[in-house]
């Protein structure tokens, strides 16, 4: 059985504006385990970037509030440790690899300073030892004339290039966890392609957990493990990747799914989900989703549903699968 590096148990992560409580991830709870990768998927707005960037505590507080729940790697809750402690996991335990590598790179520091920097701090590498793991980090992640690039500002290289110089920096101290915020957004499809083929091969390489959050189910089927299912701050499902493409059961999943091109059946049209993901500050009561879903009924509104395990470790929360179904209880 794997073991679980990463546990996040009933997290609740709120924002505070105008004396009221946003409740932008609430309530929930996952695992990842040792070497697999974890792909977490829904529109803009449903909570993933925030739920993953609570991790290492990269929320402002206020106006963010760690509201309840525990964030367990190897063990220890992220939420207790002290700031120094948990500096020592940032970009040495934990990396992320940013989704706009343009405006997360200093564009006043060289490539190779900013990489340098994370292994100057964690390894206590000198700045010409650095320099030299750096020239053999960005010859990892397929960056031609290295010796070159390291010296060069962020301005001067293209999209792709900067994007292979986050993950160069996000794998400088060879982390247990990688968390990848929709890292291919800003490219085009054939670097995308790359950048994806290159984190499949480096995630064999240095046998690291990863976290891939992405709005895009083809980036998922080719990248996860499992899948997890995101809506307006609550898990409303997960799978392994198989079951969720071949028998995907929340509603909200299934239109995910329907509303992607096929081109073994295109029609000319793409199925949509209709209406939008609610505002923090107008968030429906009972199921988020009930507003959107076609097969809502009077209970859908009233409480969110309890969780229902399927075999193979599918877990759903809808209505319904749960006794009484959608109507009235």
């Amino acid at each position: 059985m794997a073991n679980k590096l990463l546990e996040i148990k009933n997290l609740k992560v709120y924002f505070m504006q105008d004396g009221m409580e946003l409740k932008a991830v609430d309530d929930i709870s996952y695992y990842v385990n040792e070497g697999e990768t974890l792909g977490i998927v829904g529109e803009s707005g449903c909570g993933k970037s925030v739920s993953s960037m609570a991790i290492l505590r990269l929320l402002d507080s206020p106006p963010a509030k760690y509201a309840g729940g525990e964030i367990l790697f190897e063990g220890k809750d992220m939420l207790k440790i002290s700031n120094d402690e948990m500096r020592k996991v940032r970009g040495n335990e934990i990396s992320v690899i940013f989704q706009e590598p343009m405006t997360s790179l200093n564009p006043i520091k060289t490539v190779g300073a900013q990489i340098a920097e994370a292994m100057i701090l964690h390894q206590g590498l000198s700045k010409k030892e650095a320099k030299t793991e750096v020239i053999s980090l960005l010859k990892l992640v397929r960056i031609p004339n290295a010796e070159r690039i390291v010296d060069e500002y962020p301005f001067t290289l293209s999209g792709g290039m900067c994007q292979r110089c986050m993950i160069a920096l996000a794998l400088a101290c060879k982390p247990k966890l990688l968390i990848a915020d929709e890292p291919t957004t800003a490219l085009d499809v054939t670097i995308q392609a790359q950048v994806l083929q290159l984190m499949n091969e480096l995630k064999s390489s240095i046998n690291a957990s990863i976290i891939f959050i992405t709005h895009d189910l083809g980036v998922i089927a080719e990248m996860a493990d499992r899948v997890l299912v995101m809506y307006a701050g609550k898990v409303v499902e997960v799978a392994n990747v198989v079951d969720i493409f071949e028998q995907a059961k929340h509603p909200y999943t299934i239109g995910l799914i329907r509303s992607r091109p096929d081109l073994e059946t295109d029609t000319g049209r793409l199925e949509v989900i209709s209406g939008n993901v609610p505002d923090l500050n107008s968030k429906p009561s009972g199921c988020p989703f009930h507003p959107r879903c076609e097969k809502a009924g009077p209970r859908c509104g009233k409480e969110f549903p309890p969780e229902k395990v399927f075999s193979e470790g599918q877990i759903v929360a809808c209505w319904l699968y749960s006794e009484g179904g959608v109507g009235n209880e």
